[in-house]
């Protein structure tokens, strides 16, 4: 059984989905399409409502704004850079499972997703699942009927209530077949959780689809972690757990393949985002340039022009400065990837033993 994150209450939709979808948005704006995220729907899934709930986060007003203004600030560059690398690392797994025979697409806490949407020609004779809760699947459901018209008929919305539901119920009677090639997606969603609803995910994954099935998902690294919780105030720890959506889980440092294997998959490829030769491919512009990441924000005066006031933006660098001491530390006397995409398999029967 998948949990919700302790700030998710019936009729409101998760926060940190609606933030990350604005990421995306931003992205979407990039002149160059070298380093432009894909994701040409997620800024219109993004009405008054959806925006004013991730007011307090600068990518909301960064939306509003001009774009290569918006990209100065580290906080939305470094949100816009994250999205592009998931986006398009997912969706390159995505179509080249689809091309390889994969016919059902599930994803996992769906939030504000639009793969089903743009992927129609890719999708067509085969099922896409979106699995969420009430409150943010009526928002995507609501939004979905106001600016795309009706969804897509191979795209099946199942609602779970995650106190009292089954994942495999919820999914079996919305039509999944388990004897199919399924492409999972878990997107922004297992940082959330504890371990064991982590482990039982996975578990159902390598025992309700078949051989061959894959499953794509980003991860925090127990590091990672350790690091926001020894500094609450970093803005990543600080929004998510405001909103009720403290990060959890997790992976333990060095040991992905043993934690797979223990849930009955296999891990295939997985890339660290915070290791720049992995990302460059993703973040490297037309011009071989690479995507800057902005610079710390701070108060602006009330003077012509908005701009910033020299003590409080210095003030501002040295709180960032100080932000990142934890993971400076870390990152000298622990190996880890931070945080990372990986995609895995559903092995053959029996050649993988879930513990």
């Amino acid at each position: 059984m998948m949990e919700p994150a302790a700030g998710l209450s019936s009729g409101r939709p998760s926060r940190t989905s609606i933030m990350v979808a604005a990421g995306r948005a931003f992205g979407a704006r990039e002149p160059d399409p070298s380093v432009r995220n894909p994701d040409y729907l997620a800024e219109r899934l993004l009405g008054p409502a959806e925006r004013e709930l991730i007011r307090e986060h600068p990518i909301a007003a960064a939306l509003e704004g001009d774009y290569q203004e918006g990209r100065q600030d580290m906080q939305v560059a470094s949100t816009a850079n994250l999205m592009l690398v998931r986006t398009r690392f997912i969706d390159e797994h995505l179509l080249r499972a689809l091309e390889r025979g994969a016919t059902q697409v599930v994803i996992l806490g769906a939030g504000f997703d639009t793969r089903g949407y743009r992927f129609q020609d890719q999708l067509r004779g085969k099922r896409l699942f979106e699995v969420d809760h009430h409150g943010t699947q009526e928002f995507k459901k609501r939004r979905v009927a106001e600016v795309l018209g009706s969804p897509p008929d191979n795209v099946t919305y199942v609602e779970i209530d995650f106190q009292k539901d089954q994942l495999a119920d919820r999914l079996h009677a919305a039509g999944y077949q388990s004897s199919a090639q399924t492409f999972f997606v878990w997107e922004g969603v297992c940082m959330y959780l504890k371990e064991e609803t982590v482990r039982e995910t996975l578990r159902f994954v390598a025992a309700e689809s078949a051989a061959g099935s894959l499953l794509v998902l980003d991860y925090a690294c127990r590091a990672t972690i350790d690091a926001l919780n020894r500094f609450p105030s970093h803005p990543t720890h600080r929004f998510s757990t405001h909103w009720g959506e403290p990060w959890l889980f997790g992976m333990p440092d060095n040991r992905e393949r043993e934690f797979f294997r223990e849930c009955g998959l296999e891990l295939r490829e997985s890339i660290s985002l915070a290791r720049g030769r992995e990302q460059q491919r993703y973040l490297t512009r037309a011009d071989g340039t690479r995507l800057g990441r902005g610079r710390p924000s701070g108060p602006r005066s009330s003077g012509r022009g908005g701009k910033r006031r020299p003590l409080a933006q210095l003030a501002n660098i040295m709180k960032m400065l100080g932000a990142a001491v934890p993971f400076i530390w870390l990152g000298l006397t622990r190996r880890t990837q931070w945080y990372a995409l990986a995609e895995v398999v559903v092995p053959a029967r029996n050649s993988v033993n879930p513990t």
